[in-house]
């Protein structure tokens, strides 16, 4: 997971993408961060960022992040903090949906890289199907629930750019 993280970083940073539209472009890559926080030792997770240098910005900027959103919740003035958790279905759809992204993102932009687009065109554009299947799901699903208007539109935004990523690199 350390090294898809480090390819991407690298990815999009050599197309100029850095700071907020590098964590924009890298959303699908959050659950993969938390998943790495929770079950590697210090040590390891020293060795990650040490052999990893852009897992190390990705994690550097997530954490910065992560604490701006903590004061802001303390401080009553996070955009969010009166919403709360989406339910653990909608979660994991939603989830599910930005890891097969990051996953697409990451294959399409391998594939324009290694100059033999044609030969990855096939996987990719299944993978690209799929990944418009699970978004009709996660969509029928946000339709029949009570989310408020105020998550739906944020997770639609987060969506829509990772959709529009896709459609350009696919």
């Amino acid at each position: 997971m350390a090294a898809a993280i480090d390819l991407r970083v690298h990815q999009l940073e050599s197309q100029g993408i850095k700071g907020g539209a590098l964590a924009d472009h890298m959303l699908g890559h959050m659950h993969d961060l938390q998943r790495i926080y929770e079950t590697a030792s210090d040590k390891l997770l020293a060795d990650l960022c040490s052999r990893h240098p852009g897992f190390y910005r990705y994690a550097s900027m997530m954490e910065a992040m992560s604490e701006k959103s903590r004061e802001m919740t303390a401080a009553g003035t996070h955009p969010y903090g009166d919403e709360p958790e989406l339910p653990e279905p909608l979660k994991q759809i939603l989830l599910q949906l930005m890891s097969s992204a990051a996953e697409l993102e990451r294959g399409f932009q391998s594939a324009v890289d290694s100059g033999h687009f044609t030969e990855h065109a096939p996987r990719l554009m299944a993978l690209k199907r799929q990944w418009g299947a699970d978004l009709q799901k996660l969509v029928r699903e946000f339709q029949s629930s009570n989310i408020s208007l105020a998550a739906q539109s944020a997770v639609q935004q987060a969506v829509k750019g990772m959709a529009e990523r896709i459609d350009r690199l696919g």
